[in-house]
């Protein structure tokens, strides 16, 4: 082994390193087996560890803690029934571990042993077939004392989902009394607080359905598996500390640029215009301008461009979301090639009619050069927004290059029908990023239908390619 310098400066990470990382989930597998090391504490810890690579099968499975506020009152089993069809995990109630600890050796008629509870909870967790598959786990623990103990013993969910009414506009008055609880009854407050670290609230009003109860826990649990990617995100990081690395893919008049820079004031992400990068990159001295000036854009060219910015220490720092590239096939192909390419691909569809008259409406303020309403003072039509380059443009991106780019997107990608008010939209854009597919996207046995797919509607058949998955 060689000798390092402490004196010296710290050896930066190359970037190429990021991207692999997430792609094979290294930083969660350091993690979980760190998390082992704390819980057994091996005295040879080595030794353990090789055991733990060993014996890795499943550790991607989901431990799910479902905590529902005493407010509520709907029919949890057929919640967790509909759960069931989408993750397939065991499910560990109160009564399930309470069969199992008054058949314990050690079982006291009329005492109840929190530590043994604990014991026989974790005996049932750690089989086989419940670490492969994952377990959902309600109406226990139900005191914070009970919580305490679970995570002493390593009985620790990747995911735990407070399911409570939807906050009300006034803050109810404040009751520093606590209600009578019977021993099946959990104490909803302490267990927020127990369970806080990897905690991912649920609200739900009166009149949702079982279905819609269903969908949110499902959409909740995939946000909270693919964890927090940066800072201002303010989700529990169950993975690779990332970054949310952003396309968003459109036509022009799709609200692409003003829905990617509340993106990046939302999640403190680089905001990122093609348009832009280009007449920086026309105008510079290096060689990179002078080729441009003298032979005009071409794909290998724009892609160069667009890996330049992308290396800079911002952007792998905080994340980026990036507006006007790609715009075909070959470009997201080298896009996707690139060091650090996008983990969150977004097609925003809009009616080509909708695209038309939103450019069309539009002018330029010929002092100040920003953009203004069509018949506005001062304002003038852009040279680019001219009804023969607007058509140009769209029938090339409705005819081809979208087309071209689902099927280099592959399932992974989202759409966001971007039509609806900025705010509708961009919550969908939000509410697609944080909570992208957690899990490699497969075929299923047989080599019909897939798993762990997933979108904001469903795909037409036509639309339904088998490319490989996008990296998380």
């Amino acid at each position: 082994m060689t000798e390092t310098d402490a004196a010296a400066d710290p050896v930066d990470i190359p970037v190429t390193f990021l991207p692999y990382l997430e792609k094979y989930r290294l930083y969660k597998l350091f993690k979980d087996m760190m998390q082992d090391l704390i819980v057994n504490l091996p005295r040879d810890p080595l030794k353990h560890m090789k055991n733990f690579l060993r014996n890795i099968e499943g550790s991607d499975s989901i431990k799910l803690m479902l905590l529902v506020s005493p407010e509520l009152n709907f029919d949890v089993p057929s919640v967790v029934k509909a759960m069931i069809k989408d993750f397939g995990f065991f499910v560990i109630t109160r009564r399930t571990i309470l069969d199992h600890y008054e058949k314990h050796d050690d079982f006291k008629p009329g005492c109840v042993d929190t530590a043994l509870m604990s014991e026989v909870t974790k005996a049932i967790t750690f089989k086989d077939e419940v670490i492969q598959n994952g377990w959902l786990m309600y109406d226990h623990p139900c005191t914070l004392r009970e919580a305490r103990c679970l995570q002493q013993d390593g009985v620790i969910p990747t995911v735990a989902l407070a399911i409570m009414p939807t906050p009300p506009v006034a803050p109810p008055a404040i009751n520093n009394r606590t209600k009578s609880r019977n021993f099946f009854q959990q104490d909803f407050q302490g267990l927020l607080y127990a369970y806080k670290v990897s905690l991912k609230e649920v609200h739900i009003d009166p009149s949702d359905s079982i279905d819609t109860i269903s969908s949110k826990c499902f959409n909740a649990i995939r946000a909270c598996s693919s964890g927090a990617q940066g800072p201002k995100q303010g989700f529990h990081a169950t993975g690779a500390p990332g970054v949310y690395r952003v396309a968003l893919i459109g036509p022009r008049g799709a609200g692409r640029k003003t829905q990617a820079a509340l993106l990046a004031k939302h999640f403190g992400l680089v905001c990122l215009n093609f348009r832009k990068l280009f007449a920086e990159a026309s105008a510079g001295d290096d060689d990179i301008g002078k080729w441009l000036r003298q032979h005009g854009p071409s794909v290998e060219m724009k892609a160069q461009i667009v890996r330049r910015r992308l290396l800079e220490k911002d952007c792998i720092d905080y994340g980026y979301v990036i507006t006007s590239f790609p715009t075909s096939g070959a470009e997201f192909e080298l896009f996707d090639n690139m060091e650090t390419p996008p983990n969150r691909i977004i097609f925003m569809n809009t009616e080509i009619e909708t695209c038309k008259s939103r450019i069309l409406a539009r002018g330029v303020d010929w002092c100040t050069g920003k953009s203004t309403a069509s018949g506005a003072p001062r304002s003038l039509p852009h040279p680019r927004d001219s009804k023969e380059v607007v058509e140009a443009e769209l029938d090339f991106y409705f005819s081809e290059g979208v087309a071209e780019m689902r099927a280099a997107a592959g399932l992974s990608a989202w759409e966001i029908d971007s039509n609806q008010p900025i705010d509708q939209v961009q919550t969908k854009l939000q509410a697609a990023i944080m909570a992208a597919p957690s899990c490699d996207i497969k075929v299923n046995q047989g080599g019909v239908g897939l798993e762990n797919a997933r979108i904001d509607k469903p795909l037409s058949r036509s639309r339904q390619f088998t490319r490989r998955t996008r990296t998380q």
